[in-house]
């Protein structure tokens, strides 16, 4: 006579789930990210540009158990001129990913600053935030930022500013 283990069938089908979705990562156990930044910049001037900063983040990826990320940014700046440009700062986010279980940001920011001309640009800011993911179990964000500059010139601009939250 065979015994049933349907916390073994279950951790089986969570298995299959995680590696049929297409993504940059699979980690089942725990993403742990300590990251410290003292100063980034980036620049651009042209067209169809972008421009993307991730500081102790998780983006497009399957997680099953805990993703702590603790990150201090003292100085980030991104600039960008033209027409049809991007422009993305992702500082202990999460964005476009699977997590079953645990999600702990701690966001520490100084000075965070986005600036574009031009037409049809887009800026997003993302400090702390669950963006575009699925989470089943916990989630808790804790965000403090001294400064944060998002400046726009243009026609058909749109910028996102999400600290802490769950978009």
């Amino acid at each position: 006579m065979s015994k049933k283990h349907p916390l073994k069938a279950a951790f089986a089908a969570l298995f299959i789930v995680a590696g049929a979705a297409e993504a940059a990562s699979n980690v089942i156990g725990v993403v742990d990210s300590d990251t410290t930044v003292y100063s980034a910049s980036q620049n651009q001037s042209g067209l169809l540009n972008s421009q993307e900063a991730a500081f102790g983040s998780i983006s497009d990826s399957n997680v099953i158990g805990v993703v702590d990320t603790d990150v201090t940014i003292r100085r980030a700046t991104q600039s960008q001129s033209g027409l049809l440009n991007r422009q993305e700062l992702n500082a202990g986010t999460v964005s476009d990913s699977n997590v079953i279980g645990v999600v702990d940001t701690d966001v520490n920011a100084g000075t965070l600053s986005q600036r574009q001309s031009g037409l049809l640009n887009r800026q997003t800011a993302n400090f702390g935030s669950i963006d575009d993911s699925n989470v089943i179990g916990v989630v808790k964000a804790k965000v403090y930022n001294r400064s944060t500059f998002q400046n726009q010139s243009g026609l058909l601009n749109k910028q996102k500013l999400s600290m802490g939250s769950i978009d």
